[in-house]
């Protein structure tokens, strides 16, 4: 939805406001390694410090609560191996190793803000894009993402990334868009297996804009797409015994949110990590009779407590949509959930008036993404995943208000060709 005026020349402030975002996370990267204590970026995330020293001294993917337990798929092995390279070239736990983390975590950052301005300037216009590459140069929670020692910031990127290119293969599809798509698409399901239906369905939208045209580039996207994820799933099958073709561990993260005593929230004090007992249980019964032990529990709760999985349930999806409830999140935190969301879902309603198809492109990852997480835990890093799509159709919303009843917010229709 761009507008003649937008389009015409007014610009994009795209060098000040990528210089905005990078000073400002190289800013908290250095109060992470000389103001906080040795190894706390490390300290956030334990078992994927594991997996990048197991992946690091060559015992492959394994152990994922410490010890020597033996192969997992806990974890996809995407960001596992990019911190296991690290590990393996400069030290476990190193401090250069945390500088580079740090570095490469800044990078996606900075890269999201540009594929934000890219793709808001081609939908809605220079001032829309502007707004929310600044916001997210400058919110606090988004400032400090790249000290989030997990996949977060990077799916954040690849769904964003996603999205855009759906946008292109809409506007110039081909045989080599497809193949490109299809390989992006297995990219980020190494990274994180969650973001798997969200991106069958955004393929599904350009496969579906493009109907006119033929039919084979979709196929030849999944064709790549399952000839390059493939191997996960077999090394699974071969190390582990077991069908597994995302994570091994979505009956236990279910069991997580839904058994006696819990909150339905991520109980720290039942994880492998922090509970001897259940690392020995784990050690002893191997991790796909774990997992499968902890689905079983998850599945009794819920049938003999039906009432209370479902108020448990409401309550996740209020605490993803608000970032409420959480004792880990400062009021920072709920501020930038809250603002987001309202303005967010302000924006996809206007768009909706305006361009449908441009807007279902938004409304599937915001349908989709959370869904496991309604019945598992909203823990406040999944919502940021769908952060940079909540700021561009928030900064639409906002761009919108500021331009009502002016002759230049004609609006015209023009979605990348869509």
């Amino acid at each position: 939805m761009l507008t003649r005026a937008a389009a015409a020349g007014a610009p994009v402030y795209f060098k000040t406001i990528l210089a905005l975002a990078l000073v400002l996370r190289l800013g908290v990267g250095w109060m992470v390694l000389f103001r906080y204590p040795q190894n706390w970026l490390f300290s956030n995330s334990p078992d994927l410090g594991f997996l990048a020293h197991s992946l690091s001294s060559g015992q492959g993917l394994c152990s994922p609560f410490g010890g020597s337990t033996g192969p997992t798929a806990f974890l996809a092995p995407g960001y596992p191996a990019i911190l296991g390279l690290i590990f393996y070239l400069f030290g476990s736990y190193s401090f250069t190793a945390a500088a580079l983390m740090l570095a490469l975590q800044t990078l996606f950052a900075v890269l999201t803000v540009a594929v934000i301005l890219q793709t808001a300037r081609r939908m809605f216009g220079a001032p829309t894009a502007n707004l929310a590459g600044t916001f997210w140069a400058v919110s606090p929670p988004l400032i400090w993402l790249p000290a989030v020692l997990w996949d977060t910031g990077l799916s954040a990127l690849l769904l964003l990334g996603m999205v855009a290119f759906a946008l292109c293969c809409a506007h110039q599809p081909g045989a080599t868009v497809w193949a490109a798509m299809g390989a992006y698409c297995a990219l980020a399901m190494l990274v994180n297996p969650s973001l798997t239906l969200v991106l069958f369905a955004v393929l599904s939208w350009a496969g579906w804009q493009t109907r006119s045209i033929g039919r084979s580039g979709p196929w030849l996207c999944l064709l790549v797409w399952l000839a390059l994820f493939a191997p996960w799933p077999i090394r699974n099958a071969r190390v582990l015994h077991a069908f597994i073709p995302l994570r091994s561990n979505f009956g236990y993260e279910v069991w997580q949110g839904n058994h006696a005593g819990g909150s339905g929230l991520f109980d720290k004090s039942v994880e492998p990590l922090q509970n001897q007992q259940e690392y020995r249980n784990y050690a002893a019964q191997g991790e796909v009779a774990y997992m499968g032990n902890k689905s079983t529990l998850a599945q009794s709760y819920i049938r003999d407590h039906p009432g209370k999985f479902l108020r448990l349930s409401a309550m996740r999806v209020a605490r993803f949509w608000t970032g409420s409830g959480s004792p880990t999140n400062s009021a920072v935190v709920e501020g930038h959930v809250i603002l987001t969301s309202l303005l967010g879902l302000s924006g996809l309603a206007a768009l909706f008036k305006r361009h449908r198809a441009a807007a279902m492109l938004f409304l599937l990852p915001l349908l989709l993404f959370p869904l496991p997480y309604y019945i598992t835990h909203p823990e406040s890093r999944f919502r940021l995943v769908l952060d940079p799509l909540l700021t561009i159709l928030s900064a639409y919303a906002v761009t919108r208000v500021a331009h009502f009843g002016s002759s230049r917010a004609t609006h015209d229709v023009s979605c990348c060709g869509v």
